[in-house]
């Protein structure tokens, strides 16, 4: 622009100037922001909820409607069964904890025979409940004699009605009432003293049908024997009875937890209660008696030695509990007896010797476990003999053979009747002044002795003279017992736990040159129990 026109042609050209920089504004074009707008909708969305919910009283559920039926089950458990009847009149949910905690462990045999009678029918016509028995204990069965009366088919519904049981333990064994059922056992216990041959083989034919049986206890059952299988009159006969008996048609298994309308569930229409003609087991093997198939994973047995004996081989047997019903003297072989137990060495842990009356003499039990250390002392870690005699004569037997169970870690001796008279005169060991002194002719029992030795938890802590006998706090132990855990130790290093007679528990400690020389008793009063 030519210079020199005037101040007006100055501030014109400077406008000029500028509007030529400034570019041109168009028109402004929209963005768009779906998440925002996406946003924007759910804040609008939770304020509505928000603005409604303030309007709106909350109705809270109860926390005990939210808890499981199982967990209101173990609950409910505990308590006394009034209680638990009353806890079922209370609304569903507790009706069907309630009917699980009152029928779970069904035991009858300590009410009367006229409650036990309406507990079986009651079970007999309402599968529902039924189905909730795990456990079941009774007193009596019907008569052998009344094979068809009512209270028979009553208790054969009912055993028929319990798909879920697996425990359980009757007077005896009867094939009647039995033969139909369904369950799958894993515990039977059977309290009858004696059994037939025909009886004996029909328990062992039912038995093939419950695989998973891992307990099997007869402790009263006194069978010197087990009797010879009956021979099958041709092959065709004998495959037949070995076929596994077939239940006999029932109403397909309601669920655990019943409803209130199938309290009433329908009853077998038809369950025909066998005859007396027991059927045949299959064929024995040439090892034991009873077939190998029977019972495959049974884990413990407590009854008579020739039962145990058979059922050892080809078994995960870890405990077997022998009942010593005879002597020597009448025909007892205790080698031949722990020489069929050997077979379970890779799981046999546990033995338990019981003599069953004071008939029983010293020598046959001397006999029984010294077979016991001499078959089964390389593998067995826990041994349990129960005594009827006086006490020095089991802690004599004790030091003679307990160098031959080389990996035995447990010792537990135990009296299941008084001693004989008069006691021995070394277990009246004067006691320190701080507990009640003993008298002379009587013996004292465990309970005087709780209050003088505290349980360990009572006691100081390591350190403080635990067993030694030094402190305040620590009773002396009683000397003899010591004296027998010395011998006992060094007769088997590998013992480190022992149950006395007189109830007492001491640990035995293995220590090295150092602690001994550094004054650490190696034995430690555990306290006095009841085992």
């Amino acid at each position: 622009m030519p210079t020199g026109l005037g101040r007006r042609a100055s501030e014109l050209g400077e406008r000029e100037d500028i509007e030529e920089a400034s570019p041109t504004h168009g028109r402004k074009r929209s963005i768009s922001l779906p998440a925002a707008a996406q946003a924007a909708r759910w804040r609008d969305a939770m304020a509505r909820e928000e603005a409604q919910a303030s309007t709106t009283p909350v109705q809270k559920t109860p926390a005990v409607s939210r808890m499981s039926p199982d967990l209101l089950s173990v609950v409910f458990s505990y308590a006394s069964r009034p209680d638990i009847a009353a806890l079922a009149r209370v609304s569903k949910p507790f009706s069907q904890a309630a009917l699980r905690a009152l029928y779970g462990n069904l035991d009858l045999r300590d009410v009367s025979d006229e409650h036990a009678t309406q507990c079986i029918a009651s079970l007999a016509s309402r599968r529902g409940v039924a189905t909730l028995v795990r456990n079941f204990a009774c007193r009596t069965l019907p008569p052998p004699e009344d094979a068809t009366s009512l209270e028979t088919v009553t208790f054969a519904i009912a055993f028929n009605n319990m798909d879920g049981l697996r425990s359980l333990t009757l007077p005896r064994f009867d094939f009647r009432i039995l033969c139909h059922t369904t369950f799958s056992l894993q515990r039977l216990v059977l309290l009858c003293k004696t059994i037939s041959g025909p009886e004996f083989h029909a328990l062992v034919g039912w038995l093939a049908r419950h695989p998973q049986l891992a307990v099997l206890s007869l402790p009263q059952l006194v069978l010197p024997e087990l009797p010879p299988a009956p021979a099958p009159s041709s092959p065709s006969t004998a495959v037949a009875d070995c076929a596994p008996l077939k239940p006999a048609p029932h109403t397909p298994p309601t669920p655990d937890t019943p409803t209130h309308d199938s309290d009433d569930a329908a009853v077998p229409p038809s369950l025909s209660l066998p005859s007396l003609s027991f059927p045949a087991p299959c064929p024995p093997s040439h090892e034991s008696p009873i077939p190998p198939a029977v019972l495959p994973h049974l884990r413990r047995v407590h009854g008579p030695v020739a039962l145990a004996a058979a059922l050892a081989p080809g078994r995960p047997l870890e405990s077997a509990k022998l009942p010593i019903h005879s002597t020597i003297y009448d025909g007892l072989r205790p080698s031949a007896i722990m020489s069929a137990l050997a077979s379970a060495r890779g799981t046999l842990r546990t033995l338990t010797i019981k003599p069953v009356s004071t008939k029983i003499d010293s020598r046959t039990l001397e006999r029984v476990v010294m077979s016991a250390g001499a078959e089964l002392g390389d593998f067995v870690e826990t041994l349990e003999v129960h005594w009827v005699m006086d006490d020095e004569s089991l802690y004599k037997l004790v030091l003679s053979v307990l160098g031959r169970f080389r990996a035995l870690r447990t010792l537990r001796l135990l009296r299941d009747s008084p001693p004989p008279f008069p006691p021995s005169p070394l277990l009246e060991f004067p006691l320190p002044p701080a507990s009640p002194p003993l008298s002379a002719g009587a013996r004292t029992s465990i309970s005087s002795f709780s209050s003088a030795f505290p349980p360990r938890s009572a006691r100081s802590a390591p350190g403080g003279g635990q067993g030694s006998g030094q402190g305040q706090d620590t009773p002396f132990p009683r000397v003899h017992e010591r004296a027998h855990l010395a011998l006992w130790s060094k007769t088997c290093p590998t013992l480190r736990s022992v149950f006395f007679l007189s109830g007492a528990e001491w640990a035995v400690l293995p220590r090295s040159a150092d602690e001994a020389a550094f004054g650490l008793p190696p034995f430690e009063f555990v306290g006095y129990t009841q085992v």
